[in-house]
């Protein structure tokens, strides 16, 4: 929670949710600054929380601003046009994405919220806390291993996680720091929807 608090604008509002279920695996800590008005503005939206991955996949594949066909957007997820007709017209209906000339459009304020930071803790197993944190960063924005007692020499877990972009803290403080990266788009708005409903759902909101 203190390396939590030591995170980029973490005082413009933290969030931390603890064994995490994301698309790939369970994190022990997911950190998300800056949630409090996405939040708002998402319950503002009169549709239900999106839980379904591939369906957040179909919608973050569409843009508010610009109408998308089916082939572009079949072509772009790697489904039949017939597929994703078949995933489209509930999301229609549901007002998840709109009609727009000769395709579709995702509905404004359906986005990802605030900046998410997957945390996972090992008592010194710095190879396996990697190899969990790099299936972390597909939904999350960054990602990070965290030590509880640092290996003797620190420089090849450090080059490592540098190389691959994740961060790297032990014995209570940031070696190196967790690098934004570019997370699944349909994984994220996934992620995201999950951590809106649990705070909707918690009694501090």
């Amino acid at each position: 929670m203190t390396l939590s608090t030591r995170l980029p604008r973490a005082s413009d509002g933290l969030a931390i949710v603890r064994e995490f279920p994301g698309g790939r695996g369970v994190a022990d800590v997911v950190a998300v600054i800056g949630w409090q008005e996405p939040v708002r503005q998402r319950i503002a939206l009169p549709l239900p929380f999106l839980l379904n991955e591939t369906d957040c996949a179909v919608v973050t594949a569409l843009s508010p601003n610009q109408t998308r066909t089916i082939p572009i957007v079949a072509k772009k997820l790697g489904m039949s046009e017939a597929q994703l007709l078949r995933r489209l017209r509930p999301l229609v209906s549901g007002g998840y994405a709109e009609l727009s000339g000769s395709g579709f459009r995702r509905v404004r304020g359906l986005e990802p919220i605030g900046r998410a930071y997957a945390l996972e803790a090992k008592v010194s197993d710095w190879r396996q806390g990697i190899s969990q944190a790099l299936r972390y960063s597909t939904w999350c924005d960054a990602a990070a291993v965290v030590l509880l007692k640092a290996p003797l020499d620190l420089s090849e877990v450090k080059a490592r996680c540098a190389t691959l972009g994740l961060g790297l803290a032990a014995e209570g403080r940031w070696i190196v720091r967790p690098r934004i990266g570019r997370p699944n788009t349909g994984l994220r708005l996934a992620m995201s929807e999950q951590f809106a409903k649990r705070i909707v759902e918690s009694e501090a909101f």
